[in-house]
């Protein structure tokens, strides 16, 4: 009996597990036009984001944006991204800001203001829902990124 309960139990826990990352969006990278990258690997969208990669490859400056801290979207990407929650990304920056005088990235309230961010400046990089994505920007493949 007690075989039975546990296995229900992991059953359940796996259902709401699958569930959860069945609602949650499908993140796409996104560039401004004129980045002639095309892909990146998981562990270079990381490094970017936590501004440990200052330039492209073509030498330009990334600029990586961010979606505000209280938004499912940035949310989402904290965690298969970055492999933290936004409180603790929160607490890196602090810590960064402290040691190294370094700030976070900028924010944007939405999809459409972050579109227009990256279209509008060389080095932008930020992420949006797969159905928010336009012509105005690039979308970059991201290996590992689902």
């Amino acid at each position: 009996m007690n075989c039975r309960l546990a296995g229900l139990a992991i059953v359940v826990v796996l259902g709401m597990q699958l569930a959860a990352l069945a609602q949650e969006p499908r993140i796409v990278i996104i560039v401004n036009k004129a980045n002639p990258t095309d892909s990146l690997s998981l562990a270079e969208l990381r490094r970017i984001f936590m501004k440990q990669t200052r330039n492209w490859r073509n030498g330009d400056s990334v600029v990586p944006v961010d979606w505000e801290a209280a938004s499912e979207m940035r949310k989402s990407f904290s965690k298969r991204v970055l492999n933290r929650t936004v409180t603790e990304m929160t607490e890196f920056w602090v810590q960064q800001n402290i040691t190294a005088g370094q700030n976070p990235p900028s924010t944007q309230k939405s999809a459409r203001a972050l579109l227009r961010f990256v279209a509008g400046v060389p080095g932008a990089i930020s992420y949006v829902a797969a159905g928010d994505a336009d012509d105005s920007v690039k979308v970059v493949r991201v290996a590992g990124l689902q």
